[in-house]
Parts: C-alpha cells; sequence; structure tokens
C-alpha cells in the first residue's frame, strides 16, 4: 500500500536562534586570540536615527511633469551608522540546537510517522547528519548571517562560544566561501563546531546551546543593516530595534544559517532549505517539481531511490519545520 501524504503534519524547527543586537566599537578592542568572555563595557548600542533628506523622482512611469519635483516619500526614514569614533560593528546572537530531528510534532497517519522516523533513523545511523551539521557551522563561520554588513569589509572575525565555555573558536570569515562549502572544510574549528551542532540533532530529549559574536571592520562612522520591518501602507524605511538598539531579525538570522541547499537540479550558489526552493529576491523557485520537499519525501517513506543529497534536502527542510500537509480527503457521502 503507498503511504500517502497526512493531511495534518507538521515538524517543530530544531535551529532556533535569537535576534541579533548590533554594537559599536573598534578593532583593536577584538581578541583575536581564545580569550574569556567580554565583561567590559567597550562595545555600545547602535541606536537607530531618523533621517530627513529631499530626493529626486525616480519611479518608473512619473509624468514628465513631475519629474523635476522632489520626491516626497524618501523623507522621514530610519537608518543606522557606526559612530565616527567607532571603526568596527559588533552582531551577537545565540543558537539552541535541538534534538528528536525528524520525529513530526504532529501527525494524524501513523503508518506515515512511523514511516518517516525509521527512514531519517536509518540515515542518521549511516552519517549522523555529519553533512548537514558542517554545512550550518560553515555559514557560522563565513558570516552569511551578517547579509549586507559583510560586503567589502575589511576584516571579520566570528568567535563561537559553547554553552558556558570561556574560550571561543575562532573564525577569519574571509577563509570561507560563500558559494560552495569546501574551502577550508577540514578546519578543526570547524570541526569542533559541526560536532556540538551534531550533537544537539542527535539528542533526545538535550541540546547544543552556542553564542555568536561576530566582529566587522566597516570603518569609522560606516552605515550598518539592521532588518527592515514590513510596513505596509506606508513607503518611508523602518529598521528593526530592541530596547533602542540596531537589531537583526531572528528569522534572518536562521534564512542564512539554513542556506545550505545547492542540490537542486541548476545547482548553482547555495540557496535557503525551503519546499520548492523559492528564492523570492531572485523571483525563482528551483524545486518546482519532482524534486520538491513534498515528492521527495513521500518518495522515501514508499522506499524510492533517494540519493543522499536528496535525504539531506528533506532533513533540512524538517530542520527548517513547518506545516507540510497534504491534501484533504474528502468525506465520501
Amino acid at each position: 500500500m503507498t503511504i500517502q501524504l497526512p493531511s495534518l503534519l507538521s515538524f517543530e524547527r530544531k535551529l532556533e536562534t535569537s535576534d541579533a543586537l548590533m554594537y559599536s566599537g573598534n578593532w583593536e578592542d577584538v581578541s583575536t586570540s581564545k580569550e574569556t568572555k567580554e565583561t567590559n563595557n567597550t562595545w555600545k548600542e547602535i541606536p537607530i536615527t531618523k533621517r530627513n533628506n529631499r530626493s529626486t523622482q525616480s519611479a518608473y512611469g512619473i509624468d514628465d511633469a513631475k519629474k523635476p519635483e522632489p520626491n516626497p516619500v524618501s523623507s522621514d526614514s530610519d537608518d543606522a551608522n557606526l559612530p565616527h569614533n567607532s571603526d568596527t560593528l559588533k552582531l551577537s546572537y545565540t543558537v539552541r540546537v535541538i534534538g528528536d530531528v525528524g520525529k513530526p510534532f504532529a501527525c494524524n497517519s501513523p503508518d506515515f510517522e512511523a514511516a518517516i522516523t525509521e527512514k531519517i533513523s536509518e540515515f542518521k545511523e549511516q552519517n549522523e547528519l555529519q553533512d548537514l551539521a558542517l554545512r550550518y557551522a560553515y555559514n557560522i563561520a563565513n558570516g552569511r548571517f551578517l547579509w549586507r554588513n559583510r560586503v567589502c569589509a575589511e576584516s571579520i572575525i566570528i568567535h563561537v562560544f559553547n554553552g558556558d565555555e570561556n574560550k571561543p573558536l575562532a573564525f577569519n570569515a574571509y577563509d570561507y566561501s560563500l558559494k560552495d562549502f569546501d574551502k577550508n572544510s577540514d578546519n578543526q574549528a570547524l570541526q569542533e563546531l559541526a560536532q556540538i551542532i551534531q550533537t544537539g540533532f542527535n539528542g533526545e530529549s538535550d541540546f547544543s546551546f552556542i553564542k555568536v559574536n561576530a566582529y566587522v571592520k566597516l570603518g569609522a562612522g560606516q552605515h550598518i543593516f539592521p532588518s527592515q520591518e514590513m510596513n505596509m501602507g506606508e513607503k518611508k524605511k523602518v529598521l528593526f530595534k530592541l530596547d533602542e538598539c540596531a537589531a537583526i531579525h531572528n528569522v534572518k538570522i536562521g534564512n542564512a544559517l539554513r542556506t545550505v541547499d545547492n542540490w537542486y537540479e541548476e545547482s548553482g550558489l547555495p540557496i535557503a532549505a525551503e519546499p520548492y526552493g523559492s528564492v523570492t529576491q531572485r523571483g525563482q523557485a528551483y524545486r518546482k517539481s519532482k524534486n520538491d520537499l513534498y515528492t521527495l519525501m513521500t518518495h522515501w517513506v514508499n522506499d524510492k531511490e533517494l540519493t543522499d543529497n536528496d535525504k539531506n534536502y528533506v532533513i533540512a527542510n524538517l530542520i527548517r519545520g513547518g506545516v507540510f500537509s497534504g491534501e484533504k480527503k474528502k468525506a465520501k457521502k
């Protein structure tokens, strides 16, 4: 009997990221050696400021008569910068890595739940999620979570603390690529971080907890880029802040960490693990059919042949978490 996708199926997220706070300081205050956690007040919270600017019209289709007029919607927008006496951005956040990967949170089909749990357990026994753990670790080491704050920085150092340990794992972000997961993948610190993440995934009731501090030398007074809030009905820019401190949304941090999928057919740059491989900023879905999550997951529970890459992709989506239900069966009259 073919096992169908349940009409109720969901999985809990297994990488829980915090929001990331943004601080200013100077590169000379960054410790490049493995020393204790910072306990001083060197790093200052970066505030969100208002800009009231006048700009020209630039939107497509403006009437000729209006083209010389100032653009009123560009005024009163949020902005954020390093102070002129600080050349370095510090970004700080935490991650919880939770176990029981592959166990549904809700499922109304016992056959499907038993099958998917068994398949993932077998795969975990074979490679213990080593490949996936390394890719998540790699996205921490390369500073992908910095987004625009990573562009053209002079130097980037990443410190990762495991639980309450005082000595961090240290990474030079430019030693690791954004285009693949091969460069320096045998680095000892990277392997240690991957093992920490792997231990969290493979736990049943335990978890791993890490703190990440990223130091980005941008130059005194330079722009920084917090998350931008959804501002429905308004055209002015509103930036995200926590207690008056510029910040990046936890969803955006998580999106960067789960950018592990370069197994799709038109394989190129890694994309975030998504059921259809959707990348909204490119207007493209790279897994529209046959290699999407639902097709591959159904094939797997029905003993059809899947590559290890396909299995890693399925598990990466379950780590992402979400509701992956199939169609509801219509009641017979």
